[in-house]
C-alpha cells in the first residue's frame, strides 16, 4: 500500500526538519503495538513523503515518489521490547531537575518542539529537562535526568488520551539531552534508531515524570540510551530504547 503525507512545520527539530522523535511517531502510527523506528535521514516539513506499507507491517518513509534507497529516510517494524527500567525519581525530584533545564536545542529561532521554553503553551511539548543530582557519578543504568511533563489539550485525541505521536516525541530529546549534559564534549548527537513500547493510555489531564538512563557502553560513536515516563505516582507508563 503507497500513500503521502506531509509533516506540518511546527513539528521542527532544527529548521525545515521535523524533530526525531516526532518523525518516529508518525512512522510508528502505521504499525500496531510495540514498534521500531530507523531514520536514515531528517523528515523534511512542509515536503510530501510517501509511505509504503508491507503486510507483515513493516513501513518505509521516502522523499518523494521515487522510493530508492536513496530517498529512503526512515523506516519501522513491529517489535517486542524488552528493557530494564529503573525506578523513576519522585515528581518534587523531577521538578527540581526540570528548574536545572538547560536550552541545548537553539538550532532554529522557535527551538526544538519537544524542549523549546521559547513556544507557547500549545506549540510545543515544553518538557524541560535536567540534570538529577551528581550526575557524573551515576553508574550504567541509574537515571541521569529528568523532567516534569504537563501536557496541553492539544495534545489529546477525542478520547481524552494523549496522542501516541506525542508520546514519541516526549522520548526523543531525554537522551540526547543525558548525553550532552554527562558528556559536554560529545559532539553532536542525532537520533539514530529508536523502539519503544505504550504500556498504558496516558490521559492528557495528568502531569507525568520522564527520565533518561544509559543502557550499555558506548560502541564506537554509537550511544545507547533508555528514557521512561511513569505516572506522578510512579507507574510506568511508556518506555523506548535509544540509539544516538
Amino acid at each position: 500500500m503507497e500513500q503521502t503525507l506531509t509533516i506540518d512545520g511546527i513539528y521542527n527539530g532544527a529548521t525545515g526538519v521535523a524533530n526525531g522523535g516526532y518523525s518516529c511517531g508518525v512512522v510508528a502510527s502505521f504499525i500496531s503495538g510495540d514498534a521500531e523506528v530507523r531514520l536514515n535521514a531528517a523528515f523534511p516539513t512542509e515536503t510530501p513523503l510517501t509511505v509504503k506499507s508491507s503486510a507483515e507491517g513493516n513501513v518505509e518513509f521516502f522523499l518523494e515518489q521515487n522510493c530508492s534507497k536513496a530517498n529512503l529516510l526512515g523506516s519501522g517494524k513491529p517489535t517486542l521490547l524488552d528493557l530494564e527500567v529503573p525506578n523513576p525519581p519522585n515528581y518534587e525530584a523531577a521538578r527540581q531537575a526540570s528548574e536545572n533545564f538547560i536550552f541545548l536545542h537553539r538550532v532554529d529561532p522557535r527551538g526544538c518542539y519537544v524542549c523549546s521554553p521559547i513556544r507557547p503553551v500549545g506549540e510545543g511539548l515544553r518538557l524541560f529537562i535536567g540534570p538529577l543530582p551528581n550526575i557524573q557519578g551515576k553508574s550504567m543504568g541509574e537515571n541521569l535526568v529528568a523532567s516534569v511533563w504537563r501536557p496541553s489539550p492539544e495534545q489529546a485525541k477525542a478520547d481524552g488520551y494523549i496522542d501516541p505521536v506525542y508520546i514519541w516525541s516526549v522520548l526523543d530529546c531525554p537522551g540526547v539531552t543525558a548525553l550532552k549534559l554527562r558528556n559536554p564534549g560529545s559532539g553532536v548527537l542525532v537520533l539514530g534508531s529508536c523502539a519503544a513500547s505504550m504500556k498504558e493510555k496516558l490521559p492528557a489531564s495528568e502531569h507525568y515524570v520522564v527520565s533518561a538512563w544509559e543502557i550499555d557502553p558506548p560502541q564506537g560513536a554509537k550511544r545507547f540510551m533508555g528514557v521512561a515516563i511513569h505516572s506522578r505516582t510512579g507507574k510506568l507508563m511508556a518506555w523506548a530504547r535509544q540509539v544516538c
